[in-house]
């Protein structure tokens, strides 16, 4: 089963934003906006308080395409508007070196970082009963 969590807060920049030259902002979210209509992987650009967001939710019996798809969609998308920053947690139970925890994408100013995950892993016995069998 594959598992995958993800939120992204969109900025053009790291630094104030107010202190941009006209329409550059606008252009930032045009690229994002752009890059999410190419993308296989159909996500919507939501809003709150005035702040574009994407927010993903990935629950598959099997790793497939979409996985990856929503992983460079969102390194994509934080690398074009630099300010941008978030989180996917990935469980991959057919992963064989990650079977048993979650892998960590962090994403901040324009970059995509991997690690693991120290709160819900390892999956057994932090938030399951069972056995790890490798």
């Amino acid at each position: 089963m594959v598992e995958l969590h993800g939120w992204l807060c969109i900025r053009a920049c790291a630094g104030d934003e107010d202190r941009l030259p006209a329409g550059s902002e606008d252009a930032v979210i045009q690229s994002v906006l752009s890059a999410l209509e190419a993308s296989p992987r159909k996500t919507d650009l939501q809003y709150a308080n005035g702040t574009p967001y994407l927010r993903t939710l990935l629950d598959a019996n099997h790793r497939g395409t979409e996985t990856d798809e929503i992983i460079e969609l969102y390194r994509k998308i934080a690398e074009t508007a630099s300010g941008s920053y978030g989180m996917i947690w990935l469980h991959d139970d057919e992963d064989a070196q990650h079977f048993n925890a979650f892998q960590v994408y962090l994403f901040r100013r324009g970059t995509m970082e991997l690690h693991p995950d120290p709160w819900l892993s390892p999956c057994i016995p932090v938030i399951e009963d069972g056995e790890v069998f490798a």
